[in-house]
């Protein structure tokens, strides 16, 4: 286990400290997108052995990996990704920022959870965030989040969606972030730590998913220690003005027409449980 000293002083005193402590992190991107990216965000250098090619063929079981832990996290709820999704969307125009930890150090139950073959060797992708660049310069799409931590409490490693995913956006040297996710995901949670989130669509049949919000918000040095948790930095939340229960279709594309009638709202604050549903609140910007 590394020690806090090794840190860097800015994820000091955030959910980031624990997580480091722990993981590894790691980033795929092919050699030639090396220039793109800062393999050193906010002073935690990725080790160039884990700067991973996934064009080479000796990084095949480690992309392997990477889609085992998208079947956990993303096949329970029918959305897994073929491995030329992965390739096409993800490899090739974007980029992967994530952790892990070696195999001789994971658990028996981390080994059955992720399936780890017994010949596998090497870095063991524990969460990932990939994003993909858009045609404005300095805008990046959110294209998959991500973690273990939920089947694996015993780990602890709270926040590590969190963490994975600004540290992802400061590599990536993301100025502006646009996702898409579903009003009954519970990875709301996850995304409004970065503070009030931008909605850009509220009901969108251009998805399989027709009940997915688009959100977006600007990703600068203070967003991204703020969802981290750092103690000097914090957002501004206004209070809802009314709040949509996942499933309501009729509540989805009432605020739809609204917005392409050019009103503006975010996504102030984190949605509330109710039974299988979420409550998600919504105020006027």
């Amino acid at each position: 286990m590394a020690h806090s000293k090794h840190i860097p002083a800015e994820l000091r005193n955030t959910a980031a400290e624990r997580i480091l402590e722990e993981l590894t992190p790691f980033v795929v991107v092919p050699a030639m997108g090396h220039t793109k990216l800062d393999f050193s965000p906010f002073g935690l250098n990725v080790p160039t052995r884990y700067r991973i090619d996934p064009l080479r063929i000796d990084n095949a079981p480690f992309c392997h990996q990477l889609q085992q832990l998208d079947g956990r996290t993303f096949g329970p709820e029918g959305m897994p990704m073929d491995r030329w999704v992965f390739f096409d969307c993800c490899y090739m125009p974007g980029a992967i920022f994530g952790f892990g930890r070696h195999v001789d150090r994971i658990s028996d139950h981390a080994r059955e959870v992720l399936g780890v073959p017994e010949s596998y060797e090497g870095l063991v992708p524990y969460s990932m965030y990939i994003a993909i660049p858009m045609a404005t310069s300095g805008s990046w799409m959110g294209h998959n989040l991500a973690s273990i931590s939920p089947l694996l409490p015993e780990e602890n490693l709270k926040s590590l969606g969190t963490v994975t995913k600004a540290l992802g956006l400061k590599c990536f040297g993301t100025q502006v972030f646009f996702g898409a996710t579903q009003w009954a995901s519970k990875a709301l949670w996850v995304h409004q730590k970065f503070g009030p989130l931008d909605i850009h669509t509220a009901y969108t049949p251009a998805h399989s998913e027709v009940q997915t919000l688009t959100y977006g918000f600007h990703a600068s040095d203070a967003e991204l220690l703020g969802a981290m948790g750092h103690p000097n930095f914090g957002f501004k939340r206004p209070e809802p003005d009314l709040w949509i229960r996942s499933g309501d279709v009729t509540a989805m594309m009432e605020l739809q027409d609204r917005i392409e009638a050019g009103e503006r709202f975010v996504m102030p604050t984190a949605p509330k449980a109710e039974g299988e549903h979420l409550l998600v609140p919504i105020a006027g910007a």
